[in-house]
């Protein structure tokens, strides 16, 4: 057994698939099947179900690459520690983000590259339950998501940080009848179309709303800032989402848009922060970017 047949595993086993992990690694596909089914005869275990739909960990497989997920981690935590010695982080992290507050992730990661140029980024926008997914299937290294209190019990296993308790807040464009009021009644949000960004939290709302106070007319759903702006700045709609989520827009006047909270409506308190497996919270790259991000939260909006 030898560190390149495990890495081969822990990368096949990320992907599902031989080819993935081939590109990945820019390593042929014949060297790591064969050097997985020398590991599989070394060990006399099946580590993987090979088809053409790809590589699927056997039952017997999961808990020995479990441990191999492990040991590589530590691999990598004492590749960053020699680093971190000499002054220098080098590595990649991938990191995937609901659709909010992303202007400062690109900020943080702006700062980040001017004082660590040899780490290189990964950025995703997907909803918090596709993010999810990806972290315990190691497929990103951290998450920004939105979590009920149900949700974080469920979701135990993982290391979470949370940055601020969100609510769900009305935006609107400056052209808006609306845009005029800091509160507007749940009931006259009824009079409006809406355009929502495509997440799990917006989605939980409008079946809340829908079943409280009656059914919104949503025109379309994306994650797609720009056009979400549009559609407010031209008054062809409404939309609504956590009350960060176009904080960065608004403080700027090209966007003319405005916030409004909404009354007589009870809403449940989700907390928005950063989620990683256990072994992914020992980086130090992930530790760092983290750290950096709070920060310039809190210069941003404390």
């Amino acid at each position: 057994m030898n560190i390149e047949q495990i890495q081969y595993v822990v990368e096949v086993a990320k992907t599902k698939s031989i080819t993935s992990a081939s590109n990945n690694l820019h390593v042929t596909q014949s060297a790591i099947s064969q050097a997985i089914s020398n590991l599989e005869s070394e060990l006399n275990i099946k580590l993987f179900t090979r088809s053409r739909h790809g590589a699927i960990p056997t039952s017997e497989g999961q808990n020995i690459i479990l441990k191999m997920l492990d040991l590589v981690s530590k691999l990598e935590e004492i590749k960053e520690e020699a680093n971190s010695q000499n002054d220098v982080i080098v590595g990649e992290l991938s990191i995937a983000s609901i659709p909010i507050g992303m202007d400062i992730l690109i900020n943080t990661i702006t700062k980040f590259k001017k004082d660590y140029p040899n780490v290189q980024f990964q950025i995703s926008e997907k909803g918090s339950g596709d993010i999810l997914k990806d972290i315990r299937d190691n497929k990103v290294d951290i998450g920004l998501i939105g979590l009920n209190d149900d949700q974080l019990k469920k979701n135990s296993g993982l290391i979470f940080n949370k940055i601020f308790e969100g609510r769900i807040v009305v935006f609107v464009g400056k052209k808006s009848p609306l845009s005029s009021f800091k509160k507007v009644p749940a009931k006259e949000l009824l009079k409006y179309p809406f355009v929502l960004y495509n997440e799990e939290y917006v989605h939980e709302f409008v079946d809340h709303f829908n079943q409280s106070i009656g059914k919104i007319d949503v025109w379309f759903k994306t994650n797609n800032t720009g056009a979400l702006v549009r559609a407010l700045k031209n008054d062809l709609a409404i939309s609504a989402g956590y009350d960060l989520s176009f904080l960065g827009l608004t403080s700027d006047e090209n966007y003319e848009l405005a916030i409004l909270e909404i009354e007589d409506f009870v809403q449940e308190p989700k907390s928005v922060g950063w989620i990683q497996t256990k072994n992914k919270s020992h980086s130090l790259i992930s530790k760092e970017f983290i750290k950096r991000y709070l920060n310039e939260f809190r210069e941003r909006y404390s």
